[in-house]
């Protein structure tokens, strides 16, 4: 089975503070590979480190079996993410907030595209509704049909169902499922809520502190 990610010995430290402490851990294609953790924890971190928002202090990150420092945009060709809220332009529709994300992206689009992805995220009915005009958990839906515009391998989602109501966090989840078992995506997904990741996750890791407390198949932690 290949290794998607390969995260050996990472560190960062802002100030006086030790986000990151000498991490490791492996995810594996098809996985849903919860990255659990109480806020503060380093899980953020950790994700802008694998997306080179940020820079390691130490230790090294690999995805497809390729160095990321060293081939940086072959690589996140292939991986879609949103991080906390997605950013999107609120008063342009939800059809055109993903044209003009495809086409940053370099994919040649069309129409009925465009409405497949929306489809797949529940949104088709409102493809032509403002964003301003979208809850939180239809805006969170958007912003995963944006880093899916490009077919990507890998997907990342930062605390996905921050802020959602109880419905909010369904539509979520099972749209996660979908990605994994339908469409054969591999999902990296963080998130302080145990009860979310064992409903979705197929293995996990569990950090305090910047540290591994745990990893493996979330049937056995449990």
């Amino acid at each position: 089975m290949q290794r998607i990610i390969e995260v050996n010995h990472l560190s960062k430290q802002f100030k006086d503070t030790l986000a990151v402490d000498d991490l490791s851990f492996t995810v594996n294609e098809g996985d849903v590979y919860g990255f659990l953790g109480q806020n503060g924890a380093g899980k953020s971190t950790s994700i802008r480190m694998l997306l080179t928002l940020i820079k390691p202090d130490a230790g090294e990150i690999k995805l497809f079996g390729k160095d990321l420092a060293h081939n940086r945009s072959e690589i996140l060709r292939q991986v879609g993410a949103v991080i906390e809220k997605p950013d999107l332009y609120k008063y342009l529709s939800a059809y055109d907030n993903l044209k003009i994300f495809a086409k940053l992206s370099g994919i040649k689009v069309t129409r009925e595209l465009l409405m497949k992805q929306l489809q797949m995220v529940g949104l088709a009915e409102r493809a032509d509704s403002k964003v301003k005009t979208f809850s939180q958990g239809m805006k969170q839906r958007l912003g995963i049909a944006v880093a899916l515009v490009h077919d990507p391998k890998l997907i990342i989602l930062d605390e996905p169902t921050n802020g959602l109501d109880p419905q909010g966090i369904a539509d979520i989840r099972n749209l996660i499922l979908h990605l994994s078992r339908k469409m054969g995506k591999t999902v990296l997904v963080s998130s302080h809520l145990l009860s979310e990741i064992e409903l979705i996750a197929t293995r996990m890791i569990i950090i305090h502190k910047g540290k591994k407390i745990v990893e493996g198949n979330v049937a056995e932690l449990l």
